[in-house]
């Protein structure tokens, strides 16, 4: 994976932008700069000869994603985010597809009529030939001005980063934060403190995570699912490395607290991490590290911490009175999931691809 500051620097530069971008589908399509060069040449030529429809009928969307193929990919929550917002599209009558990184040239991507690049760990380029939409959901240290100008529209998981950075480049950026399916997640899930004590969901990311470290500091015992985590605790700590996507809602709604965290640059930058939308959505109490506006956005439902001290109270049993009834946790992740669903962010990215075309 390329560092931080070629993404904010070499993008912009002519020439090395060139050389980066093929480096990094060569990497994506398992090839050489060479085949990367055909395979655009080969695409470009396709764009060129089609003839598009016409009319009313229903619109192709490929959602492109950094999500690496194979057992790699399994359990990247980007991939389960593209698939809610896939779904939540076609109910809205579009065609839509799913690329993972290895298909950011699709031998269907001639047809495509909207292109939306959920934006996480990797750049990927527009599409010549379609209408392309740029979603923020992370790493938004990795963003460059050269990035957004490529796009016909900009949407990002923050409104503070979207503010700051269309006031810094004149360029439209619209507020999209990230989003839950109140299908699948809601209190009617499971029963309330039937289960983990003290729960978090999610693999190491090669580093001891600073909550986990935090929680062992203040003497709290969490049960961890994720994988690679025997390099970091002890075995009677870890639930599992996997648990499937139906799964996850029953798992935070039984827990009697779900920790989250977040990557520096997003808790920094204002976005909300998508652990939060789903298990306060799921009837969850949430402990996460600190994010400007975070009490806000989940009404309470999610409460924060500074210190170990601060961790180890807010976990205790006693202190779980802070987050209400059973009855305001209720009420509230049913908020939650009809403010902040796929099928809401659906609308919108759907609106704005109208306004254009």
């Amino acid at each position: 994976m390329l560092p931080d500051w070629v993404f904010r620097a070499g993008w912009g530069t002519p020439g090395l932008y060139e050389y980066l971008q093929l480096r990094m589908e060569a990497a994506q399509l398992g090839t050489g700069r060479a085949g990367v060069r055909k395979a655009r040449k080969d695409l470009e030529i396709q764009v060129s000869n089609l003839e598009r429809r016409a009319g009313s009928a229903p619109l192709r969307w490929a959602i492109k994603t950094s999500v690496p193929a194979g057992p790699a990919g399994q359990g990247w929550g980007d991939l389960y985010f593209a698939k809610e917002v896939a779904e939540a599209l076609r109910k809205l009558g579009h065609i839509v597809r799913v690329d993972l990184r290895t298909e950011v040239m699709n031998p269907y991507s001639s047809q495509d009529d909207v292109v939306l690049v959920l934006r996480g760990v990797e750049r990927i380029r527009p599409q010549r030939g379609a209408l392309n939409l740029l979603w923020i959901i992370s790493h938004p240290s990795r963003i460059s001005k050269h990035e957004l100008k490529s796009f016909d529209a900009v949407f990002a998981a923050s409104t503070l980063w979207s503010q700051k950075i269309e006031d810094k480049t004149s360029i439209k950026i619209t507020p999209l934060l990230q989003a839950t399916n109140p299908a699948k997640f809601n209190p009617n899930v499971s029963e309330p403190d039937c289960d983990h004590d003290v729960l978090f969901i999610g693999n190491t990311r090669n580093e001891f995570r600073e909550i986990i470290k935090d929680a062992l500091l203040a003497d709290v015992k969490p049960t961890v699912y994720g994988r690679n985590w025997d390099r970091f605790i002890s075995s009677d700590l870890i639930g599992g490395s996997f648990i499937e996507n139906d799964e996850v809602a029953a798992k935070y709604r039984s827990a009697g607290v779900v920790l989250n965290d977040h990557w520096p640059d997003m808790a920094r930058e204002g976005f909300y991490s998508n652990r939060l939308f789903d298990a306060v959505a799921s009837g969850a109490r949430v402990i996460s590290d600190q994010v400007e506006g975070i009490g806000e956005i989940f009404q309470g439902g999610v409460q924060t911490y500074l210190s170990p001290d601060d961790l180890e109270k807010l976990c205790s049993k006693e202190n779980r009175k802070i987050w209400g009834s059973q009855q305001e946790i209720v009420n509230r992740a049913q908020q939650i999931g009809e403010l902040h669903s796929f099928e809401q962010r659906a609308k919108v990215l759907s609106n704005t691809v109208n306004e254009l075309i």
